[in-house]
């Protein structure tokens, strides 16, 4: 095992295939309009794994086989290949091994040292730049004497990504979901760009394969006894675990009731799960649902808003000993959730005693969080 962020990662590798990978938010219009892309993606397994609710998956995204071609073609052209068959080694390498895009300040300082030009300290404009290799190559040349081998030894190996896993082994046999967010970001030059590896997911088609490790989260479970009531707290993709949940409560009919506040910008196109959350809520395994979108009214609403609502029932369950699960940004939601749960103990309980109650839950593990 190997162990990161607070999991502990499988080592033993996973190949999957694509089933499904559906856009939740199929309006193209609304799309463009609102920006977010979110995905479904559903992945069949070669074997038969041992996950459980609140486990994550960790994938290594691959590069786009056009930035590869371009730096191949670099290469070539500044005759860098001078060993039988190492073109086709290198294109592996650069495809499927080492990163190439959004490059790291410890790999740009050692790539000083190749370089005919000073690269770090940077310029102001060029500090705050994503740099990709090739344009790194082109604007600081690598010294005629280098080898290519000197640059590979220097460059950062394509780091994995946790997505947390949205199905559940019992409901879904042999298959993992998980739910990702092409993130969209601009640059300086207003050029829009991509995060590597949403991007990578986001456009993997049926039949695609791809491999990944099973992350335990020894952590964020959901209670032993089933008779406990569960306060979930997400938004955007923060959803992925507790679709695991509460697929995982209704199989098993647990007794305990289940409340849901999931926030995200729009009802009409950022409602992830829309119809399995209603239906939930018709079925009765979700007691409680409190929606907030906070770009469909001037004034914008949040999680954390809809907690401080409904702050006489939530007190409640929690000191009739509900779990809380947070998941989603660290910054700003899980930050202002707590302070709202903080505003919300200090308001029954004064100050002191409220520190030690929210002391109390956590140290029970009754207050946990999944965070990025």
């Amino acid at each position: 095992m190997f162990f990161y962020k607070g999991k502990e990662k499988n080592s033993e590798k996973v190949n999957g295939i694509i089933l499904n990978n559906i856009l939740l938010n199929k309006e193209k219009e609304k799309r463009k309009k609102y920006s977010k892309e979110y995905h479904h993606i559903e992945i069949s397994m070669d074997k038969k794994l041992d996950y459980s609710p609140g486990d994550s998956i960790a994938i290594i995204a691959e590069n786009s086989l056009d930035e590869v071609f371009d730096l191949m073609d670099f290469f070539q052209k500044k005759n860098f290949f001078f060993e039988k068959n190492e073109k086709d080694v290198m294109l592996n390498l650069f495809q499927k091994q080492l990163n190439i895009v959004s490059l790291s300040l410890n790999m740009l300082k050692k790539y000083s040292f190749l370089s005919e030009k000073i690269v770090v300290p940077l310029n102001n404009d060029d500090r705050n730049r994503k740099w990709n290799l090739i344009d790194l190559l082109k604007k600081f040349p690598i010294k005629k004497k280098i080898h290519l081998r000197d640059l590979i030894q220097i460059m950062d190996p394509i780091k994995p990504r946790l997505y947390s896993i949205s199905s559940s082994p019992i409901v879904h046999n042999d298959e993992i979901h998980i739910t990702v967010l092409r993130h969209r970001f601009f640059q300086k030059n207003g050029k829009r760009k991509y995060g590597f590896c949403s991007n990578f997911l986001s456009k993997l088609k049926k039949g695609d394969p791809l491999s990944f490790f099973v992350c335990n989260n020894r952590v964020f479970k959901l209670p032993k006894e089933s008779n406990k009531d569960i306060i979930l707290i997400c938004s955007g993709t923060g959803i992925a675990p507790f679709r695991s949940f509460l697929y995982e409560r209704e199989v098993h009919k647990n007794s305990g009731k289940n409340w849901l506040f999931f926030g995200n910008q729009h009802f009409e196109t950022d409602f992830l799960y829309k119809k399995e959350i209603q239906n939930w809520k018709k079925n009765g395994v979700l007691n409680y649902v409190n929606l907030s979108f906070s770009r469909d009214q001037e004034t914008k609403v949040y999680v954390q808003d809809k907690i401080w609502e409904n702050r006489e029932k939530l007190f409640s369950w929690i000191k009739n000993g509900a779990y809380i699960y947070i998941c989603g940004k660290k910054n700003p939601m899980s930050i202002d959730v707590e302070k709202t749960l903080f505003r919300i103990t200090k308001e029954k309980l004064g100050e002191f005693d409220s520190k030690v109650f929210i002391k109390k839950i956590k140290k029970d593990g009754r207050y946990l969080k999944d965070v990025y």
